[in-house]
């Protein structure tokens, strides 16, 4: 006989032997292990001894609601503050004067070669005129 006939009916033996009692058992010890780590036992056994008593809970009454009587008011009326100036500004904005714009000081870009330099002259406060005729100035913050 070889050694590979020879391990397959050891297998064929173990096998044998354990399905015969061993799985049923094994699976049995497995469910009992589960069932008193729930502690349904202790539970039953305990509701075996005496039923716990259901209590039966009310609604708490509420008192009946009626019409509620006529009362006077009381207050004190705080005017508000009147208004001051219109409601924003009327468009088209439209400049009437050039010679009014103002500017940040000259930056001046220069190409990588030098050949090239632009200057730009930053915005600084246009005045210009709504379609009301009232002055409106923008005032724009230094470029970093």
């Amino acid at each position: 006989m070889s050694l590979a006939s020879e391990r397959a009916a050891i297998r064929a033996g173990v096998t044998n032997s354990r399905t015969s009692s061993g799985a049923a058992e094994r699976r049995a010890t497995g469910q009992r292990i589960v069932a008193e780590r729930r502690g349904e036992s202790v539970v039953e056994d305990l509701n075996r001894l005496q039923r716990p008593a259901r209590t039966v809970r009310t609604l708490r009454s509420v008192p009946a609601v009626g019409g509620v009587p006529a009362l006077r008011g009381r207050g004190s009326y705080v005017a508000p503050p009147p208004a001051t100036g219109g409601g924003g500004i009327a468009s088209p904005l439209t400049e009437t004067n050039y010679a009014l714009r103002e500017f940040h000081d000259s930056r001046y870009f220069t190409t990588v070669d030098g050949i090239f330099v632009w200057q730009i002259d930053p915005p600084k406060k246009f005045v210009m005129e709504d379609a009301n005729g009232a002055t409106v100035e923008q005032i724009f913050a230094e470029p970093a």
